[in-house]
């Protein structure tokens, strides 16, 4: 197993916190492997530890239940219970809160693959009774650590410029990760997309319609990077524009990508409204536009490396259970700053992607004489510090 940074934080919160943990993610990121390493970990410390995972007829029987004596049977001799998959009970929000109620010492996860099922059931029901955690593909910190590099940042740093071309091509997922051949890396992001991609998102009732949200997802990975324009998408897809921006946000929700919004305090010279869309595995979207090129060879590199590092920052404070805000900057003079970034109790950060140069652009000049914010461009050469904290 490739150790997850995660898995501290969780382990922590599963100790000290007397609220139900929630760890959500896309399927195949690991959250099973995960949690079958936490259940060990406890486990070996004296803990009485039930794992059961809804994806299984018998298990998710067992749980499917709000009858306090079911309940207090199941969990009676137990320290901690662990709920994989939580989304397919048929009330996982009433389900968890029951079982907290009748149980109230007994420790709880549960994980979940699709978040808008997951978090919309619960939202009501457990309101202010759950801390949840989002757990990603793999990250570049995660894939330096297998080479036993860590703690010598001369070597992180040739390690990461030498994982690149892997990264940008084939991503983070953990299944994908381990093949060795590019042939069959190609293999598995093709499975993921045809077999667990859509899997939740069209067991949603109010999906009617499976191949404008597929060709949503392509149309997308063609513009990352860009401001996505949801009337002209509409067009494209001939359907109306509610019905796209109602599936941008189920593919958000079920952690196919993330939408990052302009940063805006001055509306006569600055564009507020729109928003980007990154793709939280590069392997998934090139998968979706059937490019598996050369990193050398690509004319969007340099949209690759913008998603690359948007991706990995949000995975650096999502491991380290860390909140921050993210925005991108665009004036109507037509000056850009790529990444902005908001982190309680710091300075506000501002940074550009540049795969291979070092200067700096116009907009990020006129950005920094309007904030008063210097612009650090990000490129190979000093991307292993935006790649940690």
């Amino acid at each position: 197993m490739i150790p997850r940074l995660i898995e501290k934080g969780v382990i922590d919160r599963l100790k000290l916190s007397n609220k139900i943990i929630l760890l959500l993610g896309a399927r195949q990121v690991g959250k099973t492997t995960l949690v079958q390493n936490i259940k060990s970990v406890l486990e070996s410390q004296g803990q009485k530890v039930l794992y059961l995972n809804c994806d299984i007829m018998e298990e998710k029987s067992a749980i499917n239940t709000t009858s306090r004596v079911v309940i207090e049977n199941l969990t009676s001799n137990l320290d901690v219970l662990f709920i994989d998959e939580a989304q397919n009970l048929d009330n996982p929000g009433l389900t968890l809160k029951d079982i907290q109620a009748i149980r109230p010492q007994l420790k709880i996860l549960a994980t979940g693959s699709s978040g808008f099922e997951l978090k919309n059931k619960t939202s009501d029901a457990l309101t202010g009774r759950y801390l949840d955690f989002t757990l990603y593909p793999l990250s570049a910190s995660e894939m330096l650590s297998v080479n036993n590099v860590s703690g010598n940042n001369a070597l992180m740093q040739q390690s990461a410029v030498a994982l690149l071309p892997t990264m940008l091509t084939f991503g983070f997922y953990p299944g994908v990760y381990t093949e060795t051949a590019p042939a069959q890396k190609e293999t598995q992001l093709l499975k993921i997309v045809e077999s667990y991609l859509f899997k939740d998102i069209l067991s949603f009732q109010r999906i009617r319609n499976s191949e404008v949200i597929k060709n949503l997802s392509k149309a997308l990975a063609y513009q990352i990077g860009s401001v996505v324009n949801e009337n002209e998408l509409s067009k494209r897809l001939g359907v109306d524009r509610k019905t796209v921006a109602h599936y941008i946000d189920i593919l958000e929700k079920t952690f196919v990508v993330i939408r990052v919004r302009p940063l805006s305090r001055n509306p006569r010279r600055e564009i507020g409204r729109g928003y980007k869309v990154y793709f939280t595995d590069l392997g998934i979207r090139n998968a979706l536009i059937g490019d598996f090129n050369p990193v050398d060879l690509r004319s969007d590199i340099g949209f690759l490396w913008e998603n690359f590092l948007f991706i990995e920052r949000m995975k650096v404070f999502a491991n380290n259970a860390r909140n921050l805000q993210a925005y991108f900057w665009r004036s109507y003079g037509g000056g850009e700053v790529d990444y902005i970034e908001e982190v309680a109790g710091n300075k506000t950060q501002a940074y550009e992607f540049k795969y291979k140069d070092d200067k700096t652009s116009r907009g990020a000049k006129l950005f920094s004489g309007e904030y008063n914010i210097p612009v650090e461009v990000i490129n190979r050469d000093n991307m292993l510090k935006f790649l940690t904290l």
